[in-house]
């Protein structure tokens, strides 16, 4: 498990952007946490509106589906750049989940 206190300058790691006394250093945990319930939540949006999209014929459906299921995905992204500004270190984590990918894909 990633240790919060090992980071510079405060908990989550920022360098120092953000305020440091307890209440804020809490409402900034309880909001990162949050920002990461969201993004669960995001997801399965995108699978629930994937299935429904793939479970119609109807076009105005599909056209309707698609749609909100891309807002969903936009959302996602949206997610991500509050889940880096509020802990930046976890950008460096995905970035180097991102190349293990490309590698294995590049020996393919």
């Amino acid at each position: 498990m990633f240790n919060y206190n090992n980071q510079p300058n405060n908990y989550m790691g920022n360098n120092g952007n953000m305020r440091n006394n307890n209440q804020n250093s809490a409402n900034d945990f309880e909001t990162l946490q949050n920002a990461r319930k969201d993004l669960v939540g995001e997801l399965q949006a995108i699978i629930e509106y994937d299935d429904h999209l793939h479970s119609t014929n109807n076009e105005i459906a599909k056209a309707t589906l698609e749609n909100i299921r891309n807002e969903e995905i936009t959302h996602v992204g949206e997610l991500l750049g509050l889940l880096y500004y509020l802990a930046p270190y976890q950008k460096a984590f995905v970035e180097q989940g991102l190349n293990e990918f490309s590698d294995r894909l590049n020996k393919k």
